[in-house]
């Protein structure tokens, strides 16, 4: 990757262990399952970010691959508890919702142990065919989350103007919503940022920037959606006394 670009994944990687225990604090209130998934979900996303990170910072090339290797493993857990978290807030009565878990977790388990027995530590090779089955298994999550919650979205923009749902709900569902089609975006720019590395042996630094632009924007979603800053919660709710953030604050 372009010089520097460590700075952001190291951005992203504190950015997601705060998130994270943010929301373990959040779950040890409320003891709600929703919280808490994704508390873990970042957890494990925050240790893959810094795994990955040590290969750009590290002139030591004998440690890159093992720790790539290590990133990838670390992150296994991420899309399935997001797809864990899809089942329950939005399709908890769905016998297909607990398929789509499953069959996230043998994508993904499949994927990165295949590729690890034909010798593909990092994962970068599109050759190999379970790539495809990793890049499915961490791809599907993020757009039935995101689905989901724009399923929701305009529904629920009807029920507010009848003032059956406040303003800062309906928001969270669409950020929600954006947040999972960025992460597909993130996705299909790493399909082709691996498809330079294979002709070049170097990745695109258009692609690399384009590539933490998004992974800023998908940070700031996030944030909105589970910390909305009061200056935010009052422009969307068009009031002064706006109601609480999820996480307060």
């Amino acid at each position: 990757m372009f010089d520097g670009a460590w700075i952001g994944q190291l951005i992203a990687g504190i950015f997601y262990l705060v998130i994270g225990i943010q929301l373990a604090r959040l779950a040890s209130r409320t003891g709600e399952r929703p919280e808490r998934l994704l508390s873990i979900m970042f957890f494990f996303t925050s240790i893959s970010y810094v795994l990955y990170l040590i290969p750009l910072i590290v002139p030591i090339e004998a440690l890159w691959t093992p720790f790539n290797f290590a990133g990838r493993v670390s992150y296994l857990p991420a899309p399935i508890l997001v797809a864990l978290f899809t089942r329950d807030v939005f399709r908890s009565e769905s016998r297909a919702s607990t398929w789509i878990v499953y069959t996230t977790a043998v994508l993904l388990v499949v994927g990165v142990g295949g590729s690890a027995m034909v010798g593909d530590w990092d994962g970068f090779a599109l050759g190999n065919p379970f790539f495809w089955l990793e890049w499915t298994g961490y791809t599907i999550p993020f757009a039935w989350a995101g689905l989901e919650a724009f399923s929701q979205y305009y529904p629920s923009r009807r029920r507010q103007r009848l003032g059956l749902c406040d303003r800062m709900t309906c928001n969270r569902l669409l950020l929600w919503g954006l947040f999972g089609l960025v992460q597909v975006g993130l996705s299909l720019v790493l399909v082709q940022m691996y498809a330079d590395y294979e002709v070049n042996d170097v990745f695109s630094s258009f692609l690399d920037r384009l590539f933490g632009v998004l992974e800023m924007f998908a940070l700031a979603l996030i944030w909105l959606v589970f910390f909305p800053p009061r200056f935010y919660r009052k422009l969307v709710s068009g009031i002064d006394d706006c109601e609480s953030s999820v996480g307060g604050g």
